[in-house]
Protein backbone atom coordinates (compact mmCIF):
# COMPACT_ATOMS: atom_id res chain seq x y z
CA UNK A 1 0.00 0.00 0.00
CA UNK A 2 1.51 3.41 -1.12
CA UNK A 3 1.83 5.66 2.30
CA UNK A 4 2.22 8.94 -0.28
CA UNK A 5 -0.60 11.21 -1.15
CA UNK A 6 -1.48 10.40 -5.06
CA UNK A 7 -1.23 14.46 -5.90
CA UNK A 8 2.62 14.59 -4.06
CA UNK A 9 5.17 13.25 -6.05
CA UNK A 10 8.28 13.63 -3.60
CA UNK A 11 8.69 14.12 0.32
CA UNK A 12 11.51 16.54 1.97
CA UNK A 13 12.00 16.01 5.53
CA UNK A 14 14.30 18.71 7.34
CA UNK A 15 12.05 17.83 10.37
CA UNK A 16 11.45 14.37 11.35
CA UNK A 17 9.75 12.94 14.26
CA UNK A 18 6.09 13.73 16.52
CA UNK A 19 4.73 13.70 20.03
CA UNK A 20 1.03 12.86 19.17
CA UNK A 21 1.18 9.81 19.82
CA UNK A 22 -1.49 8.46 16.96
CA UNK A 23 -2.03 5.16 17.52
CA UNK A 24 -2.46 4.61 13.92
CA UNK A 25 1.20 5.70 12.97
CA UNK A 26 3.08 4.33 9.85
CA UNK A 27 5.57 6.90 10.34
CA UNK A 28 6.38 5.75 14.21
CA UNK A 29 6.48 2.20 13.59
CA UNK A 30 8.80 2.68 10.67
CA UNK A 31 11.21 4.50 12.67
CA UNK A 32 11.38 2.61 15.49
CA UNK A 33 11.90 -0.71 13.91
CA UNK A 34 13.28 -0.93 9.98
CA UNK A 35 15.02 2.86 10.38
CA UNK A 36 16.04 2.78 14.31
CA UNK A 37 19.44 2.19 13.55
CA UNK A 38 19.43 5.25 10.89
CA UNK A 39 21.20 8.47 12.80
CA UNK A 40 17.86 10.27 12.48
CA UNK A 41 15.42 7.44 14.85
CA UNK A 42 18.56 6.55 17.11
CA UNK A 43 16.29 8.49 19.78
CA UNK A 44 13.00 6.45 18.41
CA UNK A 45 10.10 9.64 17.11
CA UNK A 46 11.67 12.05 19.36
CA UNK A 47 10.92 15.36 17.22
CA UNK A 48 14.54 16.41 15.40
CA UNK A 49 15.56 18.99 12.68
CA UNK A 50 18.21 17.66 9.87
CA UNK A 51 20.14 20.97 8.91
CA UNK A 52 21.54 19.11 6.07
CA UNK A 53 18.35 18.80 4.24
CA UNK A 54 18.03 22.40 3.75
CA UNK A 55 20.71 21.17 1.05
CA UNK A 56 17.77 19.84 -1.40
CA UNK A 57 17.09 21.11 -4.72
CA UNK A 58 13.47 20.74 -6.04
CA UNK A 59 12.27 21.14 -9.48
CA UNK A 60 9.45 22.59 -11.35
CA UNK A 61 6.33 21.44 -11.17
CA UNK A 62 7.27 18.95 -7.93
CA UNK A 63 4.71 18.76 -5.33
CA UNK A 64 6.65 18.33 -1.77
CA UNK A 65 5.29 16.82 1.24
CA UNK A 66 7.20 18.52 4.12
CA UNK A 67 8.09 16.30 6.94
CA UNK A 68 6.02 13.07 6.63
CA UNK A 69 8.23 11.76 9.03
CA UNK A 70 6.43 13.17 11.83
CA UNK A 71 4.80 16.52 12.51
CA UNK A 72 6.00 19.62 11.48
CA UNK A 73 4.87 21.84 14.42
CA UNK A 74 7.54 20.37 16.76
CA UNK A 75 9.92 22.06 14.82
CA UNK A 76 11.70 25.24 16.45
CA UNK A 77 10.74 28.80 15.21
CA UNK A 78 14.10 29.59 14.05
CA UNK A 79 13.89 26.06 12.14
CA UNK A 80 11.05 26.22 10.91
CA UNK A 81 11.59 29.51 9.52
CA UNK A 82 14.84 27.98 7.64
CA UNK A 83 12.35 25.26 6.25
CA UNK A 84 9.99 28.24 4.86
CA UNK A 85 13.23 30.35 3.63
CA UNK A 86 13.96 27.11 1.35
CA UNK A 87 10.56 26.45 0.14
CA UNK A 88 10.86 30.34 -1.11
CA UNK A 89 13.82 29.14 -3.28
CA UNK A 90 12.12 27.11 -5.02
CA UNK A 91 9.09 29.05 -6.62
CA UNK A 92 7.64 26.82 -9.52
CA UNK A 93 7.61 23.83 -6.66
CA UNK A 94 4.75 23.73 -4.82
CA UNK A 95 5.06 22.65 -0.72
CA UNK A 96 2.78 20.76 1.21
CA UNK A 97 2.68 22.11 5.14
CA UNK A 98 0.52 19.88 6.98
CA UNK A 99 0.01 19.38 10.68
CA UNK A 100 -2.49 17.74 13.09
CA UNK A 101 -1.98 21.11 15.06
CA UNK A 102 -2.91 23.59 11.99
CA UNK A 103 -3.44 26.51 14.84
CA UNK A 104 0.29 26.84 14.81
CA UNK A 105 0.74 27.75 11.01
CA UNK A 106 -1.14 30.68 11.74
CA UNK A 107 2.40 31.83 13.54
CA UNK A 108 3.78 31.99 10.40
CA UNK A 109 1.18 32.55 7.99
CA UNK A 110 2.77 36.27 6.89
CA UNK A 111 5.75 34.61 5.73
CA UNK A 112 4.81 31.60 3.49
CA UNK A 113 5.66 31.71 0.47
CA UNK A 114 2.61 31.85 -2.27
CA UNK A 115 3.80 28.11 -3.38
CA UNK A 116 2.98 26.35 0.34
CA UNK A 117 -0.20 24.89 0.64
CA UNK A 118 -1.28 24.80 4.11
CA UNK A 119 -3.21 21.17 5.36
CA UNK A 120 -4.29 19.45 8.24
CA UNK A 121 -5.96 15.87 8.64
CA UNK A 122 -9.55 15.60 10.36
CA UNK A 123 -9.88 12.23 10.27
CA UNK A 124 -13.41 12.35 11.51
CA UNK A 125 -15.65 15.47 12.94
CA UNK A 126 -16.02 13.09 16.37
CA UNK A 127 -13.41 13.03 19.15
CA UNK A 128 -12.03 9.45 18.76
CA UNK A 129 -9.27 8.77 21.38
CA UNK A 130 -6.55 7.64 19.02
CA UNK A 131 -4.11 10.85 19.19
CA UNK A 132 -2.88 13.35 21.42
CA UNK A 133 -3.50 15.86 19.10
CA UNK A 134 -5.60 18.81 19.24
CA UNK A 135 -9.24 17.76 18.11
CA UNK A 136 -10.92 17.62 15.17
CA UNK A 137 -13.13 20.52 16.11
CA UNK A 138 -10.13 22.67 17.04
CA UNK A 139 -8.24 21.63 14.14
CA UNK A 140 -11.22 22.68 12.18
CA UNK A 141 -11.75 25.96 13.20
CA UNK A 142 -7.70 26.73 12.97
CA UNK A 143 -8.09 25.98 9.51
CA UNK A 144 -11.07 28.29 9.03
CA UNK A 145 -9.31 31.11 10.96
CA UNK A 146 -6.33 30.12 7.78
CA UNK A 147 -8.29 30.48 5.17
CA UNK A 148 -9.82 33.91 6.71
CA UNK A 149 -6.26 35.25 7.76
CA UNK A 150 -4.76 34.03 4.05
CA UNK A 151 -5.33 33.41 -0.07
CA UNK A 152 -2.69 30.78 0.34
CA UNK A 153 -4.08 27.18 -0.72
CA UNK A 154 -5.47 24.47 1.72
CA UNK A 155 -5.34 20.59 1.80
CA UNK A 156 -7.30 18.11 3.91
CA UNK A 157 -6.55 14.29 4.46
CA UNK A 158 -9.03 12.24 5.60
CA UNK A 159 -7.18 9.46 6.47
CA UNK A 160 -7.31 7.17 7.99
CA UNK A 161 -11.41 7.52 7.49
CA UNK A 162 -13.12 6.53 10.83
CA UNK A 163 -16.88 6.95 11.29
CA UNK A 164 -18.33 10.41 10.71
CA UNK A 165 -21.49 12.40 10.88
CA UNK A 166 -22.19 12.71 7.21
CA UNK A 167 -23.38 15.84 7.50
CA UNK A 168 -20.68 17.79 9.68
CA UNK A 169 -18.42 16.19 7.95
CA UNK A 170 -19.48 17.50 4.69
CA UNK A 171 -20.08 21.12 5.98
CA UNK A 172 -16.98 21.47 7.75
CA UNK A 173 -15.49 20.82 4.01
CA UNK A 174 -17.54 23.04 2.36
CA UNK A 175 -16.05 25.66 4.95
CA UNK A 176 -12.57 24.77 4.70
CA UNK A 177 -12.53 25.02 0.85
CA UNK A 178 -9.36 22.78 0.29
CA UNK A 179 -8.04 22.68 -3.22
CA UNK A 180 -7.33 19.09 -2.66
CA UNK A 181 -8.52 16.59 -0.75
CA UNK A 182 -6.88 13.17 -0.14
CA UNK A 183 -9.33 10.34 1.18
CA UNK A 184 -7.70 7.19 2.84
CA UNK A 185 -8.16 4.32 5.34
CA UNK A 186 -6.11 2.38 7.76
CA UNK A 187 -4.27 0.16 5.68
CA UNK A 188 -2.22 -1.38 9.03
CA UNK A 189 -4.75 -3.26 10.85
CA UNK A 190 -5.28 -0.52 13.57
CA UNK A 191 -8.75 -1.96 14.21
CA UNK A 192 -10.56 1.34 14.18
CA UNK A 193 -14.22 2.66 13.94
CA UNK A 194 -14.36 3.21 10.29
CA UNK A 195 -17.75 4.06 8.01
CA UNK A 196 -19.54 1.87 6.34
CA UNK A 197 -18.59 2.04 2.48
CA UNK A 198 -21.65 3.11 1.69
CA UNK A 199 -21.27 6.28 3.82
CA UNK A 200 -17.86 6.79 2.29
CA UNK A 201 -19.69 6.66 -1.14
CA UNK A 202 -21.78 9.26 -0.12
CA UNK A 203 -19.01 11.27 1.49
CA UNK A 204 -16.84 11.67 -1.86
CA UNK A 205 -19.53 12.47 -3.64
CA UNK A 206 -20.35 15.38 -1.59
CA UNK A 207 -16.72 16.33 -1.93
CA UNK A 208 -16.07 15.85 -5.46
CA UNK A 209 -18.75 18.43 -5.54
CA UNK A 210 -16.78 20.78 -3.17
CA UNK A 211 -13.18 20.29 -4.46
CA UNK A 212 -12.24 19.50 -8.15
CA UNK A 213 -9.23 17.50 -6.66
CA UNK A 214 -10.67 14.99 -4.69
CA UNK A 215 -7.86 11.67 -4.59
CA UNK A 216 -8.79 7.91 -3.23
CA UNK A 217 -5.55 6.97 -2.14
CA UNK A 218 -4.58 3.07 -2.28
CA UNK A 219 -6.37 0.64 0.01
CA UNK A 220 -9.74 2.65 0.60
CA UNK A 221 -11.87 0.20 -1.23
CA UNK A 222 -10.93 -2.35 1.35
CA UNK A 223 -13.86 -0.87 3.18
CA UNK A 224 -15.79 -1.74 0.32
CA UNK A 225 -16.16 -5.96 2.41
Amino acid sequence: MSRMFRSVTRTWNPQVGCEFNCTYCWARSLAETKLKDSSRYRDGFKPKFIASELKKQFKPGEFVFVSDMGDISFASEENMLQIVSHTGKFPQTNFLIQTKNPGWLKNYFEVLPTNVYMGTTIESNYNYPVTKAPPPRQRYDAMLDLRRLTGLPRFLSIEPIIDFDLGKMVSWVFNIQPAIIEVGADNYGHSLPEPSWDKVVQLLAALRAICPDVNEKEGLERLKK
